[in-house]
């Protein structure tokens, strides 16, 4: 009898120890005005480069190498951080160099000097990326990282969503070197927060080990990939036709979101415009985050299908805006808000599939060489877009975006 009692009483335990909600880091807070910075000046590339004469082909060459640098980024930082067993230096180098680089750009007279100044500033940026991860982890017990790794992508999400809507508001009364200064500033505070929130945690992290969470917020179309742990890569047995797919998936992207600002601008519409539509892509990826999450238990290809035929549909949608030329502005918004709600049912679901299909150790390495194809297919895209623009137009693009999505179905249904 006091064997069952005491089996009761250990199984109640955890019981509630997986049901308690941790209170989360203050820390976490301090990424909020450099995500608000990021996040509103991130349309400004795109709109500066057109302004400074700069064209489809300069746009998809600025967002590859940015795209790369990114990713270049990320694996070095985070290897150089696990080297030092330190993380606090890394995050503050990546918030110091938001108004360092946002200062940079107000000065630029030539697009060849806008593209070089992105590059590096994407390199520098992806110090933010991989090592706030490893703090996290460091940062609440192991039973609450989904969790605490949900709640600090939420957070920064919804800073990068009020950074686009300043955006908005100031793009009415400022020029656009104005703009890069303004949100120069305003990321300036997270380097004195993240000074004094953020507590070194010089702990080794065993990334092999850790598993792969699919906690999206906000889906980031300039800086990827969005979630680097791991350097070693690996094939498992299952996963091939699902690397292909989601290489689609990503060149689908590439050829997407860097020259949506692009058309929009060359049809004469206004910043605000562009802003708006930013807007409602990331807050309704917001928003479906976390409804999104709870129905995954309902089967997970079953939610990355879901979330494939709603990008095809935003794909679709402006392939048609192509054909209906008086419809494209409606069309655009509602191609940016259904990619936008289509992103949470992929974000999530991939990396939970990658996670569940990798035997148990090979989570790490199966994760690493899931982000590398991501950031691989959308460099490729970027790259191919501005080319393929200049030579066909949009339409052929966004078509072509669309056939690769139904590549992408067609391959996970096999």
């Amino acid at each position: 009898m006091s064997q069952r009692v005491a089996i009761a009483v250990r199984n109640a335990s955890v019981a509630n120890r997986y049901r308690y909600i941790p209170k989360m880091p203050r820390w976490f807070y301090s990424f909020v005005p450099f995500k608000v910075a990021t996040g509103g000046s991130s349309a400004l590339v795109s709109l500066y480069l057109l302004e400074l004469g700069g064209n489809a082909s300069t746009v998809g060459l600025t967002f590859a190498l940015a795209s790369l640098a990114s990713m270049l980024g990320a694996l070095f930082w985070g290897r150089v951080s696990d080297g030092t067993l330190r993380r606090k230096p890394f995050i503050l180098l990546g918030f110091a160099s938001v108004p360092l680089f946002l200062t940079a750009m107000a000065f630029v007279k030539t697009p060849a000097q806008l593209i070089a100044v992105n590059t590096v500033y994407a390199f520098f940026l992806a110090s933010t990326l991989s090592v706030p991860i490893a703090l996290v982890l460091r940062s609440v017990r192991k039973h609450s990282w989904d969790h605490a790794i949900g709640k600090f992508n939420e957070i920064s999400g919804w800073g990068w969503v009020l950074g686009l809507v300043l955006g908005f508001g100031l793009s009415r009364f400022l020029t656009m070197p104005q703009l890069f200064l303004a949100f120069a500033i305003l990321g300036l505070p997270s380097v004195f927060m993240g000074e004094r929130m953020i507590r070194e945690a010089p702990i080794y992290i065993n990334r092999r080990a850790i598993k792969a969470f699919g906690n999206y917020v906000v889906e980031k179309a300039r800086y990827f990939p969005s979630f680097i742990l791991h350097t070693n890569f690996s094939l498992p047995e299952g996963l091939g036709r699902f690397y292909v797919a989601f290489l689609l998936f990503w060149i689908a992207a590439g050829l997407y979101f860097p020259q949506m600002p692009v058309l929009l601008t060359s049809e004469g519409y206004t910043r605000e415009v562009v802003y708006l539509a930013l807007i409602a892509n990331s807050a309704v990826s917001a928003m479906n985050y976390t409804r999104v999450g709870a129905a995954m238990r309902g089967g997970k290809e079953g939610i990355l299908k879901k979330g494939l035929l709603l990008r095809a549909g935003a794909f679709a949608a402006m392939v048609l805006g192509m054909l209906v030329s008086p419809a494209l502005l409606p069309l655009a918004f509602a191609s940016y808000i259904l990619a936008g709600y289509s992103w949470a049912f992929i974000g999530i679901s991939s990396t939970a599939i990658v996670s569940e299909r990798a035997g148990e150790k090979e989570k790490g390495s199966a994760m690493g060489t899931y982000n590398v194809v991501s950031s691989a297919g959308y460099i490729t895209g970027s790259a191919i877009s501005g080319a393929l623009i200049s030579s066909t137009g949009f339409g052929a693009a966004f078509g072509l975006a669309l056939a690769l999505i139904g590549g992408s179905i067609a391959l996970l249904k096999k």
